[in-house]
């Protein structure tokens, strides 16, 4: 019995701080959408971090026509085992290109193929767990790099679409415990610069697509602002209540989700250099962001991309409206085809590493179960 109120107390303690973030989220979302059309957002102060050349808060995405546009997505998949002597990791990368024409269902390209078999890449460096997550993390990125940039070399797209981050991310920490990890990031550095030249040089638009973003950098920008609008009407009431731990628990999706319409986005803002201290002398690109809203009951996609030619407003409304046309197939999913067909052909069995394990247990002698960590096959393990 003791047990059972522990657990109704701890459900019950969830529920209302779930309901008390509900009911803050609510009031910072409707002040918002009060004020997405009055503020401007290229008028804050330069000292708050928000670099955009929007003079709108929303942006309405303009509708284009596809006919003729070839849209390209690249996904990968990642299965990993850590073992007793190494660590072993099957690692897929898939690209997909729709080329669209009048009247009639895309034709569809696959780079290299529609379900390419996997590298099987191995590592016997002394890393830690975390340090070989992140090679692991290398490893993948490497590859869908490469798949895209095999695809401009040979289908010159009109965009191409990452699925997550346009940036590397990698804990830069880990990296610099290891030369090995640090020789890997190097190279991962080298070809996300070279796919940005080929996009430069071709006029191929290059964005990536954040699915489920918990990135808070907006509203934690627009948290320092808000003292500063407290001219706006709407804003008055904010200075009543103590509003910064409230718009420090939220996320960015959290905040734009009922601020944004459908085919509508934020403005676009600077979000990083691409270069850091490992890219001396050698030529930066900048990052910009913004949130687009192409799915009525799905949350905002964030979408990033390196601006690489014409203006920043431009290049973000081409962007967003290539995106948002190919995002609107279902109300509750607002994910662009190309990315959704990506990651169907990238995505990677379990069952596929148990299989290779066993094979290279059989191979020396041994038994997969007694190449497993020690946590890993317990004996202790309770059966189905």
């Amino acid at each position: 019995m003791a047990v059972q109120n522990k657990v109704d107390k701890a459900i019950d303690d969830i529920s209302k701080r779930i309901k008390k973030y509900n009911e803050h989220r609510k009031l910072f979302q409707e002040l918002f959408r009060e004020v997405k059309d009055s503020l401007n957002p290229s008028e804050f102060p330069p000292a708050f971090g928000i670099k955009t050349s929007d003079t709108l808060f929303t942006e309405k995405v303009p509708k284009t026509n596809i006919e003729g546009l070839k849209f390209a997505g690249v996904d990968g998949g990642v299965i990993h085992r850590s073992l007793n002597y190494f660590d072993i990791a099957l690692i897929r990368a898939v690209g997909v290109l729709f080329f669209h024409r009048k009247e009639t269902k895309p034709i569809v390209k696959y780079f290299p193929e529609e379900q390419p078999f996997p590298d099987i890449l191995t590592s016997i460096e002394p890393l830690s767990q975390k340090e070989i997550e992140s090679l692991i993390s290398i490893w993948r990125m490497q590859k869908e790099i490469r798949c895209g940039i095999s695809l401009i070399e040979e289908d010159l797209p009109d965009i191409i679409m990452l699925d997550g981050s346009v940036l590397p991310v990698v804990d830069i920490r880990q990296v610099n415990q290891s030369e090995f990890l640090l020789s890997q990031y190097r190279k991962l550095k080298a070809l996300y610069r070279r796919l940005y030249t080929l996009c430069q040089k071709n006029r191929t638009a290059l964005c990536g697509i954040v699915k489920d973003s918990r990135s808070a950098v907006l509203t934690s920008k627009l948290s320092g602002l808000l003292p500063h609008l407290s001219k706006v009407p709407e804003f008055q009431k904010l200075l009543k209540i103590d509003y910064r731990p409230i718009i420090r628990q939220l996320r960015d999706t959290d905040l734009l989700y009922h601020v944004l319409d459908i085919n509508e986005r934020t403005f676009e803002f600077f979000l990083s250099n691409f270069n850091d201290e490992s890219d001396k002398d050698l030529p930066n690109f900048n990052i910009h962001c913004f949130y687009l809203k192409t799915a009525e009951y799905d949350t905002p996609l964030r979408v990033e991309y390196p601006l690489l030619f014409s203006n920043q407003h431009d290049h973000a409304q081409t962007i967003s409206s290539l995106v948002n046309s190919v995002s609107r197939f279902n109300p509750e999913y607002g994910l662009p085809n190309v990315i959704i067909e990506a990651d169907a052909r990238a995505r990677l069995q379990e069952t596929d590493a148990d299989i290779l394990v066993d094979e290279i247990a059989a191979k020396i002698g041994y038994t997969g179960f007694s190449l497993q960590k020690r946590r890993n096959r317990s004996p202790f393990a309770s059966g189905d």
